[in-house]
């Protein structure tokens, strides 16, 4: 990271800096602005799945973009308004099982935003079932909570109670999704999930070990992200301004380089 070899973090200029961002990170933890990554890419699924159905071979289209920007604006609202409500009550539900399935109603709700159009009456909903498995399989993949200890540096996991079950489930379910994206021919969702069903493998077939949750934790989103990017490469732009905005607020107030591509010390430092 550029920003770590012009403020190393005990110099001065950190020091001082580091008061100064102390307000933006409050408001960016507040609002849980590394969400959007997720909330973003889910977005754009659904605006590349209508690119798609028009064109089988539709790649690298910087046409629309417009469009596509006012549902990523649409949706980022919507986000920011509806985090902190309870607006589902799903009191039959436990609390965990009831915080996951709010939270996949909202994705479908994301995805639907970047569908929508005004063909979407003519939509075969069936086709988009891939998605929808795709999108349960992610989200089963962060119910184990991490999080970093700043006095040895290092990520930790909360708890690993019921890996097995959460872990299984995505796998599954990421199962499911490749099966139907190879069958209804869509190369983008059967690719991602092809290749994200190996994190909960490895995670289910592994000691357990917080890198591996890392890694899980990242790597399909990112995956995701750039699938989704081949057919709206514009997408890529917004990606970056994010990308830079977190990993930028993340080492200036916790001296921590996250989000990165390494999960190891030596593969965060390497990632330097």
């Amino acid at each position: 990271m550029i920003l770590a070899r012009l403020i190393p973090k005990n110099s001065d200029r950190y020091t001082f800096i580091n008061n100064i961002v102390d307000i933006y990170s409050i408001f960016f933890e507040k609002h849980k602005f590394l969400y959007l990554f997720s909330v973003w890419t889910v977005t754009m699924s659904g605006f590349v799945f209508n690119k798609g159905q028009i064109d089988r071979f539709s790649y690298w289209d910087w046409s629309e973009w417009e469009y596509g920007l006012i549902k990523i604006i649409i949706s980022s609202i919507l986000f920011l308004f509806i985090q902190n409500k309870n607006f589902i009550d799903l009191k039959l539900f436990n609390k965990n099982n009831s915080v996951l399935i709010k939270e996949f109603l909202f994705l479908v709700l994301y995805f639907f935003i970047g569908l929508a159009n005004f063909n979407i009456f003519d939509l075969n909903i069936i086709l988009i079932s891939p998605y929808l498995f795709a999108i349960a399989g992610g989200l089963f993949l962060y119910r184990i909570s991490i999080k970093y200890d700043s006095n040895s540096e290092k990520w930790d996991v909360i708890n690993w109670e019921n890996k097995l079950y959460y872990f299984s489930a995505s796998f599954i379910l990421l199962i499911i999704s490749t099966y139907l994206g190879y069958l209804f021919d869509d190369p983008i969702i059967s690719t991602v999930s092809m290749i994200s069903l190996f994190f909960p493998a490895i995670v289910l077939l592994w000691p357990s070990h917080v890198r591996h949750i890392l890694r899980s934790q990242f790597y399909p989103l990112f995956t995701f992200s750039m699938f989704v990017s081949v057919r709206a490469p514009w997408f890529l732009i917004i990606l970056f301004i994010l990308f830079f905005i977190s990993r930028s607020i993340n080492y200036l107030k916790y001296g921590i380089i996250y989000p990165s591509f390494g999960v190891d010390q030596e593969d965060i430092l390497g990632d330097v």
